[in-house]
């Protein structure tokens, strides 16, 4: 981003004179792009921090449409559930080359946790620490009354908390059969498995937050000030969460972790929907990963990391769920996956 193109934009929506100091891209920023902006606004430069969030020229990581997650900033802003606050939305015009955008103001603080991963007795406590802490936040996000902010409006609601699951199902199966680059035919395999596979749901609709954990959130002396990237929200099984957690499950005790959201939440998770839903996120990935395939092959997009998650990342997801197949169980299942699946917040810790 130009930084006189940015300081321009800012001004004529801000209605206000504003100098832009920096302008840089997070990383790795593959879903969106992520621009923090530091600036100084008004006669008294009064020192301000915002974020512009812009589709990349694929559409974006996630075959979800921005204006979504905009809609999600708006609704959350006014309840318990800490967000930046959001500022405008916009798309189809001359700025970012007519991308869909957002702006929210800037909180202070980092996605990351100093520390984490430090090894002896302060690195459990800290561990120990995050991981509750965690678990408070997706509790206060799953007990909010999701219709009295208007989701209704925004996401499906499936009929019935027994349907959640399978409402998640039919619209990832229907995304998955429109935007897939090839037939992929061992996926479509593993997709009628875990249709048969799928077990009963934990008998609750929330507000599911989609992607989250340490490196989703934005954390302030140890403590979350503002849950961010909301990509992937919808309406339905809490489990989804705790199965794209970013390795929150592995960082410290599984089960402790698990039973201080349920005292916070006032409701018990199914451990096999937990385990079905470890194993269900890996195609949700395939399909995000492979559907910006599709801008790279017709020229939107020609970043050859589009080809190398869209393909080569792809490729590895199918793998795990080529190895997983043919289970009867789905906690073997999950066993299996969790061996072959690697991340950068799994702790070496024993999280049994």
């Amino acid at each position: 981003m130009d930084i006189d193109t940015v300081q321009k934009y800012l001004a004529e929506n801000l209605d206000s004179q504003i100098k832009v100091l920096s302008c840089r891209q997070t990383f790795p920023g593959m879903s969106r792009e992520t621009w923090l902006i530091e600036a100084e606004i008004g006669q008294k430069a009064t020192p301000r921090g915002l974020v512009l969030r812009v589709d990349p020229p694929s559409g974006g990581g996630v075959p979800v449409p921005l204006k979504v997650e905009w809609e999600v900033y708006q609704r959350l802003y006014s309840s318990p559930v800490p967000v930046a606050k959001p500022l405008w939305f916009n798309e189809d015009i001359e700025f970012a080359e007519g991308r869909s955008h957002m702006v929210r103001d800037m909180v202070e603080g980092t996605t990351e946790v100093e520390g984490l991963h430090e090894p002896g007795p302060a690195g459990n406590a800290l561990r120990e620490k995050i991981c509750k802490t965690h678990a408070e936040a997706l509790a206060l996000v799953h007990t909010l009354d999701w219709n009295q902010y208007g989701f209704a409006e925004v996401f499906p609601v499936p009929a019935s908390p027994a349907d959640a699951m399978r409402s998640e199902f039919e619209i990832w199966k229907g995304k998955w059969i429109a935007l897939r680059t090839d037939p992929f035919p061992v996926i479509t395999e593993a997709l009628f498995w875990l249709q048969d596979l799928m077990p009963e749901t934990s008998g609750q609709i929330s507000l599911i937050k989609g992607n989250n954990g340490v490196g989703e959130e934005i954390w302030k002396d140890n403590r979350i000030v503002a849950m961010s990237d909301w990509e992937l929200a919808t309406l339905g099984e809490p489990c989804l969460d705790w199965a794209f957690s970013q390795g929150m499950l592995g960082l410290w005790n599984r089960e402790q972790v698990l039973q201080h959201y349920e005292q916070a939440a006032g409701f018990s998770l199914s451990r096999e929907m937990l385990a079905f839903c470890h194993i269900w996120i890996t195609f949700k990935a395939v399909v995000c990963l492979n559907s910006t395939m599709n801008a790279f092959l017709t020229g939107i997009d020609r970043r050859p990391v589009i080809a190398g998650m869209g393909l080569g990342t792809a490729k590895n997801m199918e793998r795990i769920l080529s190895a997983v197949i043919n289970c009867k169980d789905v906690f073997e299942a999950e066993q299996i996956a969790t061996r072959l699946r690697t991340g950068p917040y799994h702790s070496k810790q024993d999280s049994k």
